[in-house]
């Protein structure tokens, strides 16, 4: 194997592959990643969970394969101050040369990197721009957490229903769904499905695909595949059962609430200033005033409050208290600037979405006072 390649473009391949990369004392060889150069290079990690393939423009002089530790390949490639990375394979040692610079660095042979899977049924698969599936998860990641009491709760559910596709996340104290319907994608499939990603794949679907490209997705019972012409991300689904949760998702609400969501934000940040390790802060529309207050205390800080100007509809609002982080990544999950905050009683959850948009909501329940 020989090559000639940019530093900046192995630089970005390596990165995209990094985060699959793991230290294993039982398997050591999962610390390397697995260089194939043909018609470009290609740059493949895994940790049998997950697994990252991304192409490299290079010029090859010679085709080849070896697999090799990550960590001191990138280390050379991240400060070299040269433009071009020369690659040449000599046995199982790979040597790496700039204009002023050389290493060797020893590998293993090509047949000893674990073996990447495969989704078999490949001609059933939904096609989408990068764009929209990246808008569409970062709209709903916000909601979910890591959980090994409930391990189904630490992914994001993709429920393909004909003509529709659904994202949804939860925690149990916070709920997202986006809706994509059949204009935002293609898709072969006949049947509908519910498949729960990991946290840890959908984070590295939105940083190994570029925005001009189209990704297609395909499965199989284990598996969920993410392929573009230049990557592909594949990794093992979540087993279980993802919850029912329609039955939470509120149908009326006694106050809604017009807000600007910037200064919702803001106000959302200076206010928690006060809230301490509690997270907590109050919020509260008086009688025949347009706007809502939100107030923080404690005993060993103090209190602040901060009014915004709101277009109210329904009944005033006493005092409901939220953990001012999850109303923070609620609204940070909206790009539109204007948003719908809907209420119910101290007990129901409240619903945030974007104004003239229902393809989207979030829902958080209040704290017990």
């Amino acid at each position: 194997m020989q090559l000639i390649i940019l530093k900046d473009n192995l630089k970005t391949a390596l990165i995209k592959t990094e985060r699959a990369v793991t230290q294993n004392s039982n398997l050591p060889i999962l610390k390397n990643v697995l260089l194939s150069a043909d018609k470009s290079l290609t740059i493949t990690s895994t940790n049998l969970e997950l697994a990252i393939k991304t192409k490299a423009a290079c010029k090859v002089v010679e085709t080849g394969e070896i697999t090799i530790p990550f960590h001191p390949l990138f280390s050379i490639v991240n400060n070299t101050q040269s433009e071009r990375v020369t690659l040449q394979l000599d046995g199982e040692v790979l040597n790496v040369k700039t204009d002023n610079y050389e290493a060797k660095i020893q590998g293993l042979k090509a047949d000893e990197f674990p073996i990447i899977p495969k989704i078999e049924e490949r001609e059933k698969n939904i096609k989408i721009k990068t764009e929209t599936l990246k808008s569409a998860i970062s709209q709903v990641i916000n909601a979910a957490q890591i959980s090994e009491l409930k391990p189904e709760l630490s992914g994001i559910l993709f429920d393909y229903q004909i003509g529709i596709l659904k994202l949804a996340a939860t925690d149990s104290f916070r709920l997202a769904e986006k809706t994509l319907l059949n204009t935002d994608f293609e898709s072969t499939f006949d049947e509908g499905f519910r498949v729960i990603i990991p946290l840890m794949t959908v984070n590295e679907v939105i940083k190994v695909f570029e925005n001009s490209e189209e990704v297609t997705i395909a499965k199989d019972e284990n598996q969920v595949l993410f392929e573009s012409e230049s990557s592909s991300v594949i990794s093992r689904v979540i087993s279980g059962e993802y919850p029912d949760y329609q039955g939470i998702i509120p149908k009326d609400f006694t106050t809604t609430l017009h807000i600007d969501r910037s200064e919702l934000i803001n106000a959302m940040r200076l206010v928690s200033s006060f809230s301490g390790k509690t997270t907590e802060v109050k919020l509260s529309l008086k009688e025949d005033t347009n706007f809502l207050e939100i107030y923080s205390s404690t005993q060993s800080l103090g209190e602040n409050n901060y009014k915004i100007p709101v277009k109210r509809e329904g009944k005033d609002i006493n005092e409901i208290t939220f953990n001012w982080r999850y109303l923070l990544a609620g609204l940070q999950s909206i790009s539109q600037e204007e948003i719908v905050f809907s209420l119910n009683s101290t007990q129901k959850p409240a619903m945030i979405k974007p104004q003239g948009d229902d393809s989207m909501f979030y829902i958080v329940m209040p704290l017990e006072s």
